[in-house]
């Protein structure tokens, strides 16, 4: 099996934090001049991070037989759902107590779409539930419908291929890629064709990282490079300027960080490597889903509303991390590993041969 590679932990708790970042001062400021508008490019960096990690994590073991495809499968959905249906519990249980009505259209198929993880795939075109979770929706169906062909691929020029012809039909459409659950081509949606070219560039910088070295490097002349380009996709997450038609570019850049911090063993892999950030990537998921059910549950108490920015800053954050790692270590974990090892006996037990035949 491939080592971990702690400093993709790291890249993970950035990425997750400038959206909830966005999200939050989003909300408090009326979704009008706020920074950390353009986060939503940090999701597409989540579906390259997961096409590399789900790479470097599977790609061995499905090529020599030890897993296949279904087994895959299930592995992805045992650590998508569990989770995904808890924050979904959690907004039911908001809206249903402190809603006179539900602030968003059509809850009940919604809800039947977020159920059965469909919320991403252009079925509804509006917010609904526990909006964050379309990512996870289109992730699963890349997972099923496009990620065994991508995985199989070697070639890097056909990867390159798919990804600029799925981040061309996007940008075709809405002249940027900030695009979710939108139908586009009729039948996809825009948030599943964006994963599958993100999880094509994962695969494609896993292999680059594979084919370039058998250990990790020193060098620390890349670190200046790394440096110029993480300042300026930073600069784009955080800035309120509409600088969208560059979204592509900040994209590249993105790629560029998630291969040479796994390539070059420099100041910035080292960085992206400490205990603290990679703890907050480990728990990011959790983070992820539940900010906004508990940004909308918080808003729903006088005394905190009536709080400061300031204050309610002081309350959210630290609020955030403490529920995502508690959830994270008595529920996501524990949940995930209980239904992979049971998926995985089941498939050894089909897998073995009957006695006596």
């Amino acid at each position: 099996m491939n080592r971990r590679l702690p400093q993709l932990d790291g890249i993970r708790a950035l990425l997750c934090f400038t959206v909830v970042l966005s999200h939050w001062l989003g909300s408090s400021m009326g979704w009008v001049n706020y920074n950390f508008v353009n986060a939503y490019l940090s999701v597409d960096g989540f579906f390259i991070l997961s096409g590399f990690v789900l790479s470097w994590v599977y790609a061995e073991r499905i090529a020599s037989g030890r897993i296949g495809m279904g087994t895959f499968f299930m592995h992805r959905l045992a650590r998508l759902y569990p989770l995904h249906l808890l924050t979904l519990l959690l907004s039911y249980y908001t809206y249903s107590t402190f809603f006179s009505q539900y602030p968003f259209p059509n809850p009940f198929e919604t809800a039947v779409h977020h159920l059965l993880m469909l919320q991403g795939m252009g079925l509804s075109q509006t917010w609904s539930w526990n909006d964050p979770a379309w990512s996870i929706s289109v992730e699963l169906f890349a997972s099923l419908a496009a990620f065994p062909y991508i995985l199989r691929c070697r070639n890097n020029t056909i990867l390159t291929v798919v990804a600029c012809v799925g981040y061309g039909i996007v940008t075709a459409k809405h002249h940027n890629l900030m695009a979710a659950s939108d139908l586009n081509l009729f039948i996809l949606s825009s948030g599943l064709i964006k994963c599958i070219s993100g999880m094509a560039v994962g695969v494609m910088a896993k292999n680059l990282v594979s084919d370039s070295q058998n250990s990790v490097q020193h060098a620390t002349k890349h670190s200046f490079i790394q440096i110029v380009i993480l300042a300026l996709v930073s600069y784009f997450l955080f800035t309120t300027k509409d600088v969208k038609s560059y979204d592509l570019l900040a994209l590249l850049g993105m790629a560029y960080i998630i291969y040479s911090s796994c390539a070059y063993d420099n100041y910035l892999s080292r960085a992206l490597s400490s205990n603290v950030i990679v703890y907050l990537g480990k728990i990011s998921f959790s983070v992820y889903l539940i900010h906004e059910p508990v940004m909308v549950l918080l808003a729903c108490f006088p005394s905190y509303s009536t709080m400061t920015f300031l204050g309610k800053t002081a309350v959210f954050f630290p609020l955030i991390i403490i529920l995502s790692a508690a959830i994270y270590s008595l529920f996501e974990m524990p949940s995930y590993n209980f239904l992979k090892r049971n998926i995985d006996k089941k498939m050894l037990r089909k897998q073995s041969p009957v006695i006596g035949a």
